[in-house]
């Protein structure tokens, strides 16, 4: 089966990191994948190229949550071109199958029907305003021939989707539970390449430095546990976002008036997250409502062992049990946050058995790499199915 999978973001997030693990694994089950991204500033191609997915760039445009409009304008005048280069990509690989990624951008639902493939629509987050969501479903109906939703609770949050009348499937992160595993080693390797000593609080994040993260919460509590733990260290592990020039220079500005400084590390994007997570003593997921679905980073830390303080949006805690793997509180909160996060400071016992908790989540509850790959695969097949029927 020959599938091509179209990502509208230029910067390595939730969708690719879905693919790199899936992809090798779809392979061993006949699939084989092309993956078309943006000609867009972003490490996402370089990252996925690195990971021995083919990777085709073309000049596609995504639609954006901006008031002008000119640019919505602009977006639906490019939106033509964009249907021909894909469906003349869609005859040249003899496509089968296209996978869309994200759902206000139907280039690739639209360039597959006209061109006989099937399509695979996939729903991972809540960024979408929820009006523009219900009006986005029926398009989702008549031009997929299958759903994928991230979580349960993102079904419930897209109006109509329960009503549509093509196959829908929940398909929930996927961890590599042999790659990322808990690691005294890597945690002293880790501490050290930071510069923090073993005996430091380390707190940190895994997210692009973007406003959908909301690192300026993380930064806002960090200041709060600073004061009250003066030898902590905080960790951000992602890319700062060129795209979005004002919200670097807003959260620098806020570490310096924290009086912060050294004491928060820029890690950059890794491609070896699985190294430094194990340096965390909590992991904070600080995200804004309307941005998540569930997330792959939680499942990770959870895998390595270590507890998260995570904001209770989307569909995260369909992954994060409160309480059990880690404390889940109000979004747009930072002392709470602060207050969660002190919490799992204070009480190492409490940590250790969050730690052994998530470990055994992540192994017992279904986010293995392949069962995912198998519903996925799963899912192509019901897709052509319902195509051939349409």
């Amino acid at each position: 089966m020959n599938t091509l999978a179209i990502i509208h973001y230029p910067v390595f997030g939730g969708p690719h990191n879905r693919l790199v693990s899936l992809v090798p694994l779809l392979a061993q089950r006949g699939v084989s994948t092309t993956v078309v991204l943006p000609e867009a500033p972003g490490n996402a191609h370089d990252w996925m190229r690195s990971a021995g997915l083919e990777v085709i760039e073309m000049p596609l445009r995504r639609d954006r949550a901006r008031l002008d409009p000119r640019f919505h304008l602009a977006f639906a005048r490019d939106l033509r071109a964009d249907i021909r280069a894909l469906r003349a990509l869609i005859r040249e690989r003899d496509i089968e199958l296209v996978l869309l990624g994200g759902l206000v951008n139907p280039h690739g639902a639209l360039a597959a029907r006209r061109e006989g493939a099937a399509v695979v629509w996939q729903v991972l987050d809540t960024r979408t305003p929820l009006p523009l969501r219900a009006a986005m479903m029926p398009a989702v109906g008549r031009l997929a021939d299958a759903v994928m939703f991230g979580a349960e609770g993102l079904v419930r949050v897209h109006p109509g989707a329960a009503r549509l009348r093509i196959p829908k499937v929940v398909s929930r992160p996927a961890v590599d539970t042999r790659r990322f595993v808990p690691s005294a080693q890597r945690r002293r390797a880790a501490r050290e390449q930071f510069g923090i000593t073993p005996d430091a609080a380390v707190v940190g994040t895994v997210a692009n430095v973007n406003p959908q993260k909301g690192i300026e919460y993380f930064v806002r509590a960090a200041a709060v546990i600073a004061r009250e733990r003066p030898e902590a260290r905080f960790v951000v592990i992602g890319h700062r976002d060129t795209n979005n020039p004002r919200y670097l220079a807003k959260i620098d500005r806020e570490i310096g008036e924290a009086k912060l400084g050294e004491r928060v590390v820029f890690a950059g994007a890794r491609s070896d997250v699985e190294a430094v997570l194990p340096a965390l003593d909590v992991k904070l997921i600080t995200s804004v409502p309307n941005s998540e679905g569930t997330t792959t980073t939680s499942l990770e830390a959870m895998a390595c062992g270590v507890p998260l303080v995570a904001t209770r949006v989307g569909a995260v805690d369909e992954v994060v049990e409160d309480g059990v793997t880690g404390l889940l509180v109000p979004p747009l909160d930072p002392s709470v946050i602060a207050r969660a996060t002190l919490r799992l400071l204070d009480e190492p016992e409490t940590r250790a058995a969050m730690a052994e908790a998530g470990r055994r989540r992540v192994e017992d509850g279904g986010f293995g790499l392949a069962r995912s790959a198998d519903l996925q695969a799963e899912t192509y097949e019901r897709a052509l199915a319902h195509a051939a029927r349409r």
